[in-house]
């Protein structure tokens, strides 16, 4: 099947293909250091993480890189109110940031390139586009000439003729409607060679502008061209416009193949973000929600569109995920059961057509600028067809089919991670003989109604987290964590 996604720069819906046949480069914007992340932020780091498993579901080799903003104006301003060094104030965000990465089951990024490991790329960047005559030098910095760059603002639909020649932007975020030419690089205050916050450059002590950390990392990593660069789509100006516009000067050759954005995570149909003073941390959720629950939330939505928060969506997608877990614990535990055996049957082929039926259906889904949606709903219609089928009696290598696509799928949207990680695949034998051994034991004991010894076992096994569930066809065992 062919994957479409829609390509910001072009504003239209195109077959991806890879600049490298079978391989994907991938860049995302990241975090800014100077706060908790809330969870709007990680909707958007979550979009990546999204791509990219999907990418890896599809055959592509992916290398993905996200950076990590450690000097800016923000992080300078707020490690001062918190009279911390910049390096102690960054090292302290980047650890709470990671943190939510982790417990959110993303994948990790192949680099985390931070801005001031890579300040001489920065300068080297600045130095190619003086020698083209796209940047200068004032009294306060070194600016990008705007005016030069014929394609200035191509991906936000920038007016030029609002473009205001000769006047320069000192702040990082600006207006679109106040188009000026924006700084490469910011001289030191006083302030800020007192704190140790600069570094040496052809053009005195200073540090590095927003807009430039991003196209020197990106492209010293993934070359002067590559395939992806998604980011919230609140960056797309003036953040990624400067970006093309200083890269691709400096080069002359295409940035980037496909921009890809996240719309934004509101609440109260207004932008979650920390100027509005609306936000909503991942750690404030964390002891009401588990990981799964967060990511099925941002599934339920495509990543293009608004994703409108509230607990009560929150608890339907916790509603959703016991759903699939029950069904992915149900299947595990009539797998281990050594007795449920029958030969090929009609209910067999119906479970193995709908298998296909749902791989299909979720890479349709996907396949249509990553339908995340679609794909859940494909995920719903195998756990039914499972559910279905363990009520009858159970072919086993049918019925691994049948789970290994389901744990496919699942793994592809990141779900369940933990019940993976803490079940025991089919092919423990020892295990599996071990606990059909007690549970004889028990069943005897309950036989001879030594109903005393038969709840002895059962509670000790519950003790380290196996459950026994009797049924007529007979008891079962699964993990609860």
């Amino acid at each position: 099947m062919t994957l479409v996604v829609r390509n910001s720069l072009t504003r239209k819906m195109e077959e991806f293909k890879p600049l490298v046949d079978g391989k994907v480069t991938m860049y995302t914007c990241g975090p800014t250091v100077y706060g908790t992340p809330h969870i709007g932020n990680y909707r958007t780091f979550f979009m990546a993480d999204m791509m990219r498993r999907y990418f890896e579901f599809k055959g592509f080799e992916v290398f993905q890189l996200m950076n990590i903003t450690d000097i800016d104006d923000k992080t300078i301003r707020d490690s001062a109110e918190e009279g911390l060094t910049l390096q102690e104030f960054t090292e302290k965000y980047t650890d709470v940031f990671f943190e939510g990465i982790d417990w959110l089951h993303m994948k990790r990024a192949h680099v985390y390139p931070r801005a001031t490991d890579h300040i001489q790329e920065m300068i080297e960047l600045i130095k190619k586009l003086e020698e083209k005559g796209y940047a200068y030098e004032t009294d306060d910095g070194v600016y990008f000439k705007i005016e030069k760059f014929k394609d200035y603002g191509k991906i936000a639909n920038v007016d030029l003729e609002t473009l205001q020649v000769g006047v320069r932007a000192k702040a990082d975020t600006y207006e679109k409607g106040n188009v000026q030419d924006f700084a490469l690089w910011k001289k030191s205050t006083e302030e800020e060679i007192k704190r140790k916050i600069f570094f040496e450059s052809p053009w005195g002590k200073g540090r590095p502008g927003w807009h430039i950390e991003c196209s020197a990392m990106s492209m010293k990593y993934l070359g002067e061209t590559f395939d992806i660069h998604s980011g919230a789509v609140d960056l797309k100006f003036p953040h990624h416009t400067n970006e093309i516009a200083q890269s691709e000067g400096a080069t002359g050759k295409p940035f980037v193949k496909y921009w890809i954005y996240g719309e934004f995570l509101n609440l109260k149909e207004e932008k979650m973000s920390k100027s509005l003073g609306n936000i909503t941390t991942l750690h404030e959720l964390m002891d009401k929600f588990d990981a799964d629950t967060i990511r099925y939330f941002f599934l339920s939505t495509r990543y293009g569109a608004i994703l409108e928060f509230s607990e009560d969506k929150l608890d339907g997608a916790k509603n959703s995920v016991e759903r699939l877990r029950t069904t992915f614990e149900n299947v595990q535990s009539h797998m281990r059961s050594l007795t449920q055996k029958s030969p090929m049957s009609e209910r067999e082929e119906e479970l193995l057509k709908e298998v296909k039926k749902v791989r299909k259906d979720f890479e349709k889904g996907m396949d249509k600028n990553f339908d995340t949606p679609k794909g859940l709903k494909a995920i719903h219609e195998l756990a039914k067809a499972l559910n279905k089928y363990i009520e009858g009696e159970i072919n086993h290598g049918t019925l691994q089919e049948a789970f290994e696509m389901y744990k496919l799928l699942l793994d592809t949207f990141g779900l369940l991670v933990k019940s993976s990680e803490v079940s025991l695949g089919a092919d423990d034998k020892t295990l599996d003989e071990l606990l059909n051994l007690i549970i004889d034991l028990r069943n005897e004991a309950r036989n001879n109604k030594d109903y005393k010894t038969s709840d002895k076992i059962r509670d000790k096994l519950a003790e380290v987290h196996i459950v026994l569930e009797d049924s007529p066809k007979g008891t079962i065992w699964k993990i609860k964590k």
